[in-house]
């Protein structure tokens, strides 16, 4: 994964979900570990879309239960 990008995630999901990144790492869950809920997972995808230019559709957006699911999804789908 590029560093930049996990780079960029991670401080999408800081600032999105107002936590310190040492809060969570790859194997965080968002629902379980974070207590995100479905909206909050929403505004990070729309986040990721205005920042780094990946749309996630609600369909792979409902499969990325981790942080690191999430991260390993932008960066494959970034051009």
């Amino acid at each position: 994964m590029s560093d930049n990008i996990g780079t960029a995630v991670d401080e999408i999901v800081s600032d999105r979900l107002q936590l310190d990144a040492d809060a969570f790492d790859d194997e965080t869950s968002f629902e379980e570990d974070l207590d995100a809920e479905s909206l909050d997972i929403v505004e990070l995808a729309e986040a990721v879309e205005a920042t780094l230019g990946v749309h996630i559709p609600d369909d792979d957006l409902a499969e990325l239960g981790t942080v690191g699911a999430f991260k390993e999804y932008v960066e494959n789908h970034t051009e």
